[in-house]
């Protein structure tokens, strides 16, 4: 069971990895203007880490508890997913959201939400 444990705590730390890496290459991938692709693409990634440092940051001071940071994390994924699937990634997208899901599902049943 520790096994399990230690294993999604591994898959969350790879899913906030991926999150940012993956709202860098689609807003460096907007079919706009190059400074503004450029700004979406440096600033995506950058308003997702305050977000999360702010209400989901287990040392946070401001830390969201029970089903709102539940919540919180299930937009900013679903985020992710839905700019995977833009990208015309939808097999990503559905992995992505199907590890999400086991994720958070495991993460409340172990109460490392």
């Amino acid at each position: 069971m520790n096994l399990l444990k230690n294993g999604n705590i591994a898959l969350a730390f790879l899913l906030e990895l991926f999150s940012l890496i993956i709202l860098g290459y689609w807003g460096f991938t907007l079919q706009v203007d190059k400074g503004i692709r450029v700004s979406i693409g440096i600033l995506a990634p950058i308003l997702m880490m305050s977000i999360w440092s702010i209400w989901c940051a287990p040392s946070s001071a401001h830390r969201l508890e029970g089903l709102w940071l539940l919540l919180v994390k299930c937009l900013l994924f679903g985020v992710i997913a839905y700019c995977l699937f833009r990208m015309n990634y939808p097999l990503a997208a559905i992995i992505f959201s199907t590890a999400t899901l086991l994720n958070l599902s495991l993460s409340s049943y172990f109460g490392t939400l």
